[in-house]
């Protein structure tokens, strides 16, 4: 009988010493502080990834884009015997189609105006100076590390070799004399009937360092052919001032409307991450936000120095 009984249960013993209940030390709100942290740091490795993949490869989609429309452009305005000779040109306009065989540039097309907008689309004319082929000194600015970085390498070439470009006017050679930087001796006065190409661009060095370009590079080129003539433009823009960082009023007021758009965005697609699945949301509102992105980043890098 005895095997039949229920097991003797154990007696509950009752504590009248009282149970600190509160959380261990630091258990929330280091675990709230370390979420905070962790998406801060999330969202600072995604705005530095896309910074470099902005400048490195979607800005010179940009420019690629850009080109092949100012090339078509150039080449109608040529057949039919509209390209400009002369100021007054329009901002941004194609002027030139520039080849540097030793740069790795080919058929490029140069643009009227060296501001940081108009170089995003291409190498610029900076105004003041007269168009290539013309008698004068004939000044072209271009990026080194943005937007294609059409100038890059321009600062590996040697003496004697070709620089070609064609104008409205006919096509034109030039032999490079020198290249210099900030502080070397100026080429000598041109004499009647001479004609100067200068590519002007931003020195980098080799490695990392190369990021940052604070001195300005000088490629000096005497033409080879004839020159023509013809006005040069009407206003003055400094080669010197192309590294200076001035933005203006037009330039800000646009980044402050692109950043209520992406704020709006933003906005959006976290109203649709919580009402819709997660997979609607991206769909319909990532690449919105992308959009908005990369017009943000576009217009924010007129701020930067328009050599880099």
């Amino acid at each position: 009988m005895s095997a039949l009984l229920a097991p003797e249960q154990p007696a509950t013993v009752l504590r009248s010493v009282p149970v600190d209940a509160s959380p261990p030390p630091g258990g929330v709100d280091q675990d709230q502080l370390r979420l905070g942290v962790s998406h801060v740091l999330l969202g600072m490795s995604f705005l530095l990834t896309w910074a470099f993949l902005y400048m490195f490869v979607l800005s010179g989609l940009e420019q690629a884009q850009a080109q092949q429309s100012l090339y078509e452009e150039f080449r109608t305005q040529v057949a039919e015997g509209t390209a400009p000779r002369g100021a007054p040109i329009a901002p941004g306009s194609p002027v030139a189609l520039l080849s540097v065989p030793g740069a790795g540039v080919e058929d490029v097309v140069v643009v009227e105006g060296s501001r940081t907008a108009q170089l995003q689309d291409g190498p610029g004319h900076v105004l003041g100076s007269v168009l290539p082929g013309q008698q004068g000194v004939s000044v072209v600015a271009g990026r080194s590390l943005s937007f294609g970085a059409p100038f890059a390498e321009i600062g590996d070439l040697a003496v004697g070799e070709p620089v070609e470009v064609t104008t409205a006017q006919g096509e034109f050679t030039y032999r490079v004399t020198a290249v210099r930087t900030e502080g070397d001796p100026a080429p000598e006065a041109l004499g009647e009937g001479k004609g100067r190409l200068t590519l002007v661009s931003a020195l980098r060095e080799s490695g990392l360092s190369g990021l940052q370009a604070s001195h300005t590079l000088y490629v000096d080129a005497e033409l080879d052919t004839a020159v023509v003539g013809g006005p040069t433009a009407t206003r003055d823009t400094a080669p010197s001032t192309l590294m200076d960082i001035r933005p203006d009023t037009t330039t800000l007021a646009f980044l402050a409307l692109t950043l209520q758009l992406l704020v709006a965005a933003l906005a959006g697609f976290a109203w649709a991450w919580a009402r819709w699945s997660r997979r609607a949301a991206w769909i319909a509102a990532a690449p919105v936000v992308l959009a908005t992105l990369w017009l943000v980043s576009s217009i924010g890098s007129r701020l930067l120095p328009g050599l880099v």
